[in-house]
């Protein structure tokens, strides 16, 4: 198929995708939870795919690589807005500690579990076991508010307050794992085949902030002010590109780097800039471009993947619970009452997949494709189970 017509498909499914995605109210209600998160966009593109009908054959898949630092530049960028300095302030130091203890224990305990079980794999060296390790705990760590927030009519009224400090804890856990997966990326960096460098990680973390603000102040300093909407959304577009581009082209996580972008923009600019405007109106579009780049890239599946997903979702499920509990306990939040708080943080949503994508953009190779393979399968499993699991905890009065 040649690339327009796939850039043309790609677009026209991402735009009415947009509009159905989250609107399945008039659906019956175990398909509407089934497919509560939108994940099915997953399987309309393993159907497009090599592994489906093949119209966008292995030989392109390359060629899709501008729109997935695309989406990966979105992703960054409005997860890096959203912690503003000013709004981190008024949050409890509570759950700002429920939310760090839980993403490190998570996120520590499953990269502990791969990196024994890949160290047995004849395949991978040294450094492809701990990149590969970390970026499959990276994604296992983090969760999503969007199924929460679905749900929101389902809660109990006396768990509308932990499912708030579950939202926030789901919310402010993005920053920590995907600053993990940019110092993985400078300090294990592609350039080198993923051997340890100290000099390059530490060299590149500068690099990767002073980029960082000089692209925010670049953005803040354009003259959008005397642009139309739609100018100024053209320029946004354009800016994502760039951002994605410039970490692409020098083997860093574009993740990382329009995360960095996204916080500077996000202190420096008002909070009625239209440019928040813009990026919650192309939100639903560019999700669901990613769920299908995602059903696309995936290019093999075996059962030993399918089996290590599961490990994941079973491993991952009681992980969270266990440390929200713990948590909970330790810091005396008194809002979370029921022991079964954890299966709240089930989703992973759309950054997980990005995590996914941002490896294997970065790394190519076998480790990357397996890992990614992984990554896909525990979340649409996680996007799956997560309606049930949030009605069996927070839809009614637990103990």
């Amino acid at each position: 198929m040649k690339f327009i017509w796939i850039v043309i498909i790609l677009i026209a499914i991402g735009y009415l995708g947009g509009k159905l995605v989250f609107s399945k109210e008039k659906l019956p209600k175990i398909i509407r939870d089934f497919f509560l998160t939108g994940w099915e966009f997953i399987l309309v593109g393993v159907a497009l795919g090599p592994i489906g009908l093949d119209f966008i054959s292995a030989t392109r898949l390359e060629q899709l690589n501008p729109f997935i630092a695309l989406g990966l530049g979105w992703t960054g960028l409005i997860f890096g807005t959203q912690l503003r300095r000013d709004d981190l302030l008024k949050v409890d130091p509570a759950i700002i500690s429920l939310t760090l203890f839980q993403a490190a224990f998570v996120g520590s305990a499953l990269f502990a579990l791969f990196f024994t079980v890949l160290s047995f794999h004849p395949w991978f060296a040294w450094s492809e076991v701990i990149t590969a390790s970390c970026v499959i705990a990276a994604a296992g760590a983090v969760s999503s508010p969007t199924a929460l927030s679905l749900m929101a009519s389902e809660i109990h009224v006396t768990m509308k307050s932990a499912a708030r400090t579950l939202m926030i804890v789901s919310t402010l856990d993005v920053a920590p794992i995907l600053l993990v997966i940019g110092f993985l990326f400078c300090f294990f960096p592609a350039t080198e085949f993923g051997v340890f460098s100290p000099w390059h990680g530490v060299l590149y973390t500068f690099y990767s902030i002073v980029m960082a603000l000089a692209l925010a102040l670049m953005f803040r300093f354009f003259g959008r002010e005397k642009l139309s909407y739609e100018e100024d959304l053209t320029v946004f577009i354009g800016f994502l590109i760039f951002v994605a581009g410039i970490a692409f082209y020098l083997g860093l996580s574009p993740l990382f780097l329009s995360l960095l972008t996204g916080i500077v923009l996000g202190n420096i600019l008002k909070p009625d800039d239209r440019v928040f405007t813009m990026m919650y109106a192309t939100e639903k579009p560019f999700y669901v471009i990613m769920l299908l780049l995602t059903g696309i890239l995936i290019s093999e599946t075996s059962l030993p993947a399918f089996i290590a997903a599961i490990v994941i979702v079973a491993v991952r499920l009681w992980l969270k619970v266990f440390s929200v509990n713990k948590a909970v306990k330790y810091l005396g939040i008194q809002n979370i009452a029921t022991k079964e708080a954890g299966l709240g943080l089930t989703a992973q949503g759309a950054l997980s997949i990005a995590i996914g994508l941002n490896y294997t953009l970065v790394y190519p190779g076998k480790e990357a494709q397996v890992a990614f393979t992984i990554i896909i399968i525990a979340t649409v499993i996680n996007e799956i189970i997560a309606p049930f699991l949030i009605r069996r905890s927070l839809g009614r009065e637990t103990g």
